[in-house]
């Protein structure tokens, strides 16, 4: 355990200096894909829960209007850190794949609020939280990367084809 909170210290210390930049002055990095749960998900949650159609607080204040002004979707009122990684990297803020009609050529969020590790089909088998439950839903690291497969061939397209 020790050693884990070590590598995430480590880890957010090398972010907390400016982006380097490459000898032509164009920054390192051009675009942030995101993986998670409520701790990173920027607005996919209300998407999420409107398929299962389950009412979602997320989606009225207070959630958002201390930064941002509005409702985001996101499970906290302002930032969060990818926020800051984004920012410190001089890249925009990661929009949620799920909610953004734009491009995704900065970067998409695939985390939502609730997310498990292991697909929610190991959970709902063992009757975990119960089986009546709809919780944990189907957004699962696995499912998250799925998406993010089928959002590559539109990131990756060339000239020729």
């Amino acid at each position: 355990m020790h050693k884990l909170v070590s590598i995430a210290l480590l880890v957010f210390v090398s972010w907390s200096t400016p982006a380097v930049s490459s000898r032509s002055g164009v920054p390192c990095y051009q675009s942030i894909f995101s993986f998670g749960d409520s701790f990173a998900d920027t607005g996919n949650n209300p998407v999420v829960f409107e398929w299962y159609s389950i009412f979602d607080p997320v989606t009225r204040p207070p959630y958002g209007t201390s930064f941002f002004g509005r409702h985001t979707g996101r499970n906290g009122d302002g930032r969060l850190i990818i926020d800051f990684i984004a920012e410190n990297l001089g890249l925009p803020y990661v929009p949620p794949n799920l909610a953004h009609n734009g491009s995704f050529r900065r970067g998409a969020n695939f985390a939502v609020g609730a997310a498990t590790a292991v697909d929610a089909g190991f959970f709902h088998e063992r009757g975990i939280p119960s089986a009546t439950s709809k919780f944990p839903l189907n957004t699962s690291l696995g499912v998250q990367l799925e998406w993010f497969e089928s959002l590559k061939p539109s990131l990756c397209r060339t000239a020729r084809g």
